[in-house]
């Protein structure tokens, strides 16, 4: 480690650090816009907990612009809009920058038809499901995002090789007084992303998380990337994850089965695919009336009798809220191996090191 402690974490200003991460974008070639969306969306992620998909990602997304497998000028183009349904080609562009124009053109066709579906061709690696689905809270929208996964990651049920992607998707409902209800998930039992940063602080992982190359339950977080990891709910997140990568690849074109490539590995276009809706909520009910309906859903839930052991019953993404308030507020606390790969980017690409506080 040159600049940080080993296995600490570091406090860092949100700001600095999308600063930051940003002018590493732009120092391979993307435009300036476009590299402070990615960043933002990358620093969302770490700043709601996320950190799987985070700036831990920085390293790849700059490895794969050069070597020639991302373009990071291309623009995203809607080739095709009827109705409420629109095709976009994001012509091997960034995946954040591809994802947030087709959820704003969703959200677009959503104001005008009440609902829409957009699905995009062409992408990357978006990031976090969620960044997208939120955009619709502020619309008093319900959003949805999906996409295909990193590469065929996991065995369907079964079967013993990589046959299906880890394919997330996400829903966000908006909510009056109570945190906006979002599911952020994908069908493994965790992203390949949490395995990731074990291996990168040498911490064991659960052995539900993962198998090894011969399909063995595994607690070594290196040995799990060399093999597979493991379906949620067994033939229900097997299931699961056939039909949303079908969903987010099939109808626009892009890769999947037999054609999608690994993000890791496979240094190549990956041509991927994501779908993007929004429901407008006044088309069918007064959107003040629905959020207060959420709220009492929301508290209906929360005040459930809780299981032995239990402290609180959490909705889903009512933590990560939580989490994004006080990092925002107070500093994001980041993994100093995360960062410290950054700087090693920054020093390579001339990109200055911001001043950091100590390992808290």
């Amino acid at each position: 480690m040159g600049h940080y402690f080993f296995n600490q974490t570091i406090r860092i200003s949100p700001q600095t650090l999308q600063d930051w991460v940003a002018q590493v974008f732009q120092a391979v070639g993307m435009p300036r816009e476009d590299a402070e969306l990615t960043a933002h969306s990358l620093v969302v992620a770490d700043a709601r907990g996320v950190h799987s998909h985070g700036c831990l990602r920085v390293p790849l997304y700059v490895k794969r612009i050069e070597k020639g497998a991302v373009n990071p000028k291309a623009k995203p183009e809607l080739v095709r809009e009827r109705g409420a349904l629109a095709l976009v080609d994001g012509h091997n562009g960034a995946g954040q920058v591809v994802s947030h124009f087709a959820m704003q053109k969703a959200i677009e066709l959503a104001e005008k038809h009440g609902i829409s579906f957009v699905t995009a061709r062409g992408s990357n690696h978006y990031g976090a499901a969620a960044y997208y689905s939120m955009m619709a809270l502020q619309k008093d929208m319900v959003g949805f995002s999906s996409s295909i996964g990193g590469g065929n990651l996991m065995p369907v049920y079964g079967g013993a090789e990589r046959r299906i992607g880890n394919n997330p998707f996400s829903f966000a409902f908006p909510a009056l007084t109570r945190e906006a209800v979002v599911l952020d998930m994908a069908q493994s039992v965790v992203a390949k992303g949490k395995i990731m940063m074990a291996g990168k602080t040498n911490s064991p992982i659960p052995s539900e998380w993962a198998l090894d190359a011969n399909g063995i339950p595994t607690t070594d977080p290196v040995a799990a990337t060399e093999g597979f990891l493991r379906t949620m709910g067994d033939y229900k997140g097997s299931g699961l994850s056939v039909v949303i990568g079908m969903l987010s690849s099939m109808i626009s074109g892009a890769a999947i089965g037999p054609t999608l490539k690994d993000v890791y590995e496979d240094f190549t276009p990956l041509n991927k695919g994501h779908t993007f809706c929004a429901i407008r909520l006044d088309f069918l009910v007064e959107p003040e009336e629905f959020k207060r309906n959420m709220d009492v859903q929301i508290d209906f839930i929360r005040q459930s009798k809780k299981a032995p052991g239990v402290d609180e019953i959490f909705l889903p993404g009512e933590m990560e809220a939580k989490n994004y308030r006080r990092q925002m507020r107070d500093g994001i606390d980041m993994p100093s191996e995360v960062l410290e790969e950054i700087a090693q980017l920054g020093e390579r690409l001339g990109v200055r090191m911001p001043l950091l506080a100590e390992p808290t």
